[in-house]
């Protein structure tokens, strides 16, 4: 996303962000596309846990994760195919809406399906990983509320600390699940 989609994203005036994304469609189109990928990996982690955790709760937060995925799915195909074409009042209402509808909506469900995932594992989940959760769901949470306030400069800081939390919280999750798989 700092790469490929940032110099489009709200934070920038209107007419740079539009030259960035004419200048650079095919970074804007991967961009999107890669992010998609790493939403439909979450959502697989969040299967591949529930399964390995076998608690009801940890089952309970699949439909708000996937819900998540049908969000960012619809919006990120909307910041690649239509939101290029508008300008003015059209690119500012429209863009409002996909900052909104992924910053909170999305990330919202994904952080309280993160949430139920380690409620559910609480008593088997590593410490390292459990240590992680709550700056997580944090993050997660500051991220929509900073989207709800259309806050270009908080959402930049809040992902930033996000997304690196969210990395090491799946890769200690993960070094314990092909631990687990080995016992």
């Amino acid at each position: 996303m700092l790469f490929l989609l940032r110099r489009g994203l709200p934070g920038f005036p209107e007419e740079e962000r539009l030259a960035y994304i004419a200048t650079h469609r095919a970074a804007w189109l991967v961009g999107w596309l890669l992010w998609q990928l790493a939403a439909i990996s979450l959502l697989a982690f969040y299967v591949n846990l529930a399964g390995r955790l076998r608690k009801p709760l940890g089952f309970f937060a699949l439909p708000p994760a996937t819900a998540g995925l049908a969000l960012d799915i619809a919006c990120e195909s909307r910041y690649m195919g239509v939101l290029p074409e508008l300008r003015g009042e059209a690119f500012e209402a429209m863009d409002r809406d996909l900052e909104v509808l992924i910053g909170y909506g999305a990330n919202g469900l994904y952080t309280v399906a993160l949430v139920l995932l380690v409620i559910a594992g609480w008593r088997v989940l590593p410490k390292t990983a459990l240590a992680l959760a709550g700056p997580v769901a944090a993050s997660g949470l500051a991220l929509a509320i900073a989207s709800l306030q259309h806050d270009a400069r908080l959402e930049l800081i809040t992902s930033a600390i996000l997304f690196p939390l969210l990395t090491l919280f799946i890769v200690v999750i993960g070094l314990w699940l092909r631990r687990e798989e080995s016992s």
